[in-house]
């Protein structure tokens, strides 16, 4: 193992990538519990690729990586994984996003016994047709429920009408008529092409000794037999710049109006480190959007505004993903108020100063926290394809005036919106 350092946060974290192709980070903390997590590189945006051991690329229906999610926890030996956990005094589960697949447990003993179960988890796959159809009905059940949620529909909406290539404008769980074609040839093509180990990551942290940790995956690997994986080949995509589609308006019963207003931003072209576009596109949007801004106060004090507006960022490709959302008595300007305070582009260097020193002390505070720490090391190989060992520089040395350039570089004017109204006679 190699032994590496985050810089001023006091962490160390061992490194190595076994021979079957697994990434394993382990990084001891004085800690109470153990926080584990084993990521795939597959989540529910990967639907056309070329399956391992096969020339040609197949699509697979919407909804297979968060139905094969759940098909993991079914074992041959009728094994009810997660009872197991809970009887180990481990609370467990697992989540399926666009980007990724994640197993997790946290404990505060028996940490050996809840890793072998959480990779018995992920390498053991047991697919039936009994079993697909079995979970076919509770994940119909579940989609249903989110189709029927007002908020979530407009959620899925707003997506489609974002993008009109990238399969990040599907739902994660696909739809119910899509996952009727889904069958136990079409999962263990998935989990043969991204369930191995050279295309997950092995994140430990928590009152764990190194040494004893690895040899314990290591041996239980080489019981495994696992060939050489040639590069997972996928489809690319060609999106362009627009929102697919401006505005639209859909029905449900709902007594107020829920709004959606999301903004598409082509980073590829910006000369800057991933990281920090992503942490100063966070700052504007705290300064312009967030707790203590002047737009929320005027929120608040607008009695046509039921829910303060709300933001969520994401990076999808080459796009940053900026999706608003509140909930009104009439539609009237909001739209317009939040087009014009995310193109103002003014922030002032006290606003500045006030949410950098914030990110230094949430950096601190999270170096403290088992399960964050274990979320930021996962995130980061994921995102930057290895930990950010200088991530604490990197925030300290951000700066008001490379900012305010990076934000006057963005284009804020392609944007979707979406309405949510009741249903008319």
């Amino acid at each position: 193992m190699e032994k590496k350092t985050y810089k001023k946060l006091d962490l160390d974290v061992y490194e190595e990538t076994l021979t079957c192709g697994l990434k394993v980070f382990i990084c001891p903390m004085d800690r109470h519990e153990v926080f584990a997590k084993m990521t795939t590189n597959y989540g529910a945006s990967t639907i056309e690729f070329k399956p391992h051991l096969k020339e040609e690329f197949i699509k697979i229906p919407l909804g297979t990586a968060h139905f094969l999610e759940h098909k993991m926890f079914a074992k041959k030996d009728n094994r009810d994984i997660m009872s197991l956990f809970q009887q180990n005094g481990a609370q467990s589960n697992a989540f399926t996003s666009s980007h990724v697949t994640s197993y997790y447990f946290a404990s505060p003993s028996k940490f050996f016994e809840n890793l072998n179960l959480l990779l018995d988890l992920v390498t053991q796959p047991y697919y039936t047709k009994e079993n697909v159809e079995k979970e076919m009905g509770i994940i119909d059940q579940e989609l249903k429920a989110g189709f029927d949620n007002p908020f979530e529909a407009g959620y899925y909406t707003t997506l489609l009408n974002t993008f009109k290539e990238l399969p990040y404008r599907f739902p994660v769980g696909g739809y119910c008529e899509t996952i009727k074609e889904i069958n136990p040839d079409v999962l263990y093509d998935c989990y043969n092409t991204f369930y191995h180990p050279s295309n997950m990551i092995l994140t430990i942290t928590g009152n764990v000794d190194p040494d004893e940790t690895i040899k314990f995956i290591k041996d239980y690997y080489d019981k495994l037999d696992y060939t050489n994986m040639p590069k997972i080949e996928t489809k690319k995509y060609n999106e362009p710049n627009e929102v697919n589609k401006a505005e639209e308006t859909i029905y449900k019963d709902v007594t107020n109006n829920i709004l959606e207003n999301a903004y598409k931003i082509n980073i590829k072209d910006i000369d800057m480190d991933l990281c920090k576009i992503l942490t100063y596109i966070n700052i504007y949007l705290t300064i312009k959007f967030g707790g203590v801004s002047n737009f929320n106060k005027k929120c608040f004090e607008d009695k046509n505004i039921l829910n303060p507006v709300r933001y969520m960022l994401d990076h999808k490709d080459n796009f940053l993903f900026i999706d608003f959302d509140t909930e009104v008595i009439e539609v009237k300007d909001i739209f317009e108020q939040i087009y014009d305070n995310v193109n103002d582009k003014k922030i002032s260097k006290e606003d500045f100063d006030l949410i950098h020193k914030n990110i230094i002390k949430d950096i601190i505070l999270m170096s403290e926290n088992v399960a964050k720490v274990n979320r930021s090391i996962d995130y980061q190989v994921r995102k930057y394809g290895h930990p950010l060992y200088n991530l604490y520089d990197i925030y300290k040395n951000l700066n008001y005036e490379e900012c305010v350039r990076f934000i006057n570089s963005l284009d804020f004017t392609n944007n979707t919106r979406t309405i949510v109204t009741k249903k008319t006679d």
